[in-house]
């Protein structure tokens, strides 16, 4: 029994390659994007793989590559069916929308004229959105009529690049003390206005669509719960100050016992109908204590995020009191997909 590790700084990598070392687990470190990839892979049951949504290469072939070697027989991390929606809200709009799953009303509009026509009926305010985007970014609060008009265009026209300064650096700009550290994050700044990342320059710019999602007010938070096979961990993250959006805010406090039982229903709902080993959700509630998904995604800060909750939920409604290891339950759960 091996497991091949795709050999990256991606934040679950380092996790993996501890445990493995810990618990002298045989792995091997190799290159996904190699020439010699497959015979780097003989001898392996398991390939792990933290890809990113901010690297052009693993959005370009990651999905195909672990397709392929499911396909082949290796038991793959993630698996396929982690990773179809990832970073892709038109994918998750869809799905939540044909399985019945309680989210906001979306409409995806594939044309400006289309657009033009709904916004005619719109109420306001409403949340525009693009399919790809992390902490937030290329989610936009649409107060009235013509800024919808403003985004509507934008979107069918020029479009929005991937690497959102404003989600990027407003935060951290606001939250900076002291002249010097201003002057850094300036800096930094006006070189990524000049020079975006490098996976923004090669995927392009998104447009010719739009996400147009009714405007749910929530309670000042929402809820990150992440669920590995039959645990279940939570982390409530509040919202920017003067703002409607909580993810990439850094304010958090962990629910742990005191999680809703709507919350974890409906997380062990989704992943039931996914068929995935591990997923992360971000819900809201509205003044009615209604629960709604907004999002999903297989991957998630894995440093100083969810570590810092005292313990797990299970399937069966028990709450457990545990250190979070949640990288280290990725890996038990591949090591058993290869012993099934």
């Amino acid at each position: 029994m091996q497991i091949a590790i795709h050999k990256n700084n991606a934040g679950f990598t380092k996790r993996w390659i501890s445990y493995c070392e810990k618990e002298k687990i045989p792995f091997k470190l190799v290159d996904a994007y190699s020439p010699g990839f497959l015979e780097d892979l003989e001898g392996c049951d398991a390939f792990m793989w933290h890809l990113s949504h901010e690297n052009h290469k693993d959005v370009l072939a990651g999905y195909s590559i672990m397709k392929s070697l499911e396909e082949k027989g290796i038991a793959v991390y993630p698996t396929p069916n982690q990773l179809w929606h990832f970073d892709d809200k038109l994918a998750q709009s869809y799905f939540f929308k044909y399985h019945g799953i309680p989210s906001p009303d979306t409409r995806v509009i594939f044309s400006l004229e289309e657009g033009r026509s709904f916004l005619k009926e719109a109420s306001f305010p409403m949340i525009a959105k693009l399919k790809r985007g992390s902490a937030s970014s290329n989610v936009f609060l649409l107060k009235n009529v013509r800024q919808a008009r403003q985004v509507l265009k934008k979107s069918f026209r020029q479009g929005y690049p991937l690497y959102n300064l404003k989600s990027k650096y407003g935060d951290r700009l606001n939250k900076a003390k002291g002249f010097k550290e201003k002057l850094e994050l300036l800096l930094k700044y006006v070189y990524r206005m000049v020079k975006p990342p490098e996976y923004s320059r090669y995927l392009g710019r998104e447009k010719g669509y739009l996400l147009l999602q009714e405007f749910i007010p929530n309670q000042g938070f929402d809820i990150r719960v992440v669920v590995v096979g039959n645990r279940l961990v939570a982390l409530k993250r509040f919202t920017r100050t003067k703002d409607f959006r909580a993810s990439g805010s850094g304010k958090l406090e962990y629910p742990n016992e005191n999680l809703g039982e709507d919350y974890r229903k409906l997380a062990f709902q989704v992943v039931n109908l996914l068929n995935v080993p591990a997923m992360g959700f971000d819900f809201m509630e509205d003044s009615d204590g209604k629960v709604y998904l907004i999002e999903m995604s297989y991957g998630f800060p894995s440093e100083n995020f969810l570590d810092g909750a005292s313990g797990y939920w299970t399937a069966n409604n028990q709450f457990i009191q545990s250190k979070i290891q949640l990288q280290e339950w990725m890996l038990d759960l591949t090591i058993n997909a290869v012993t099934q």
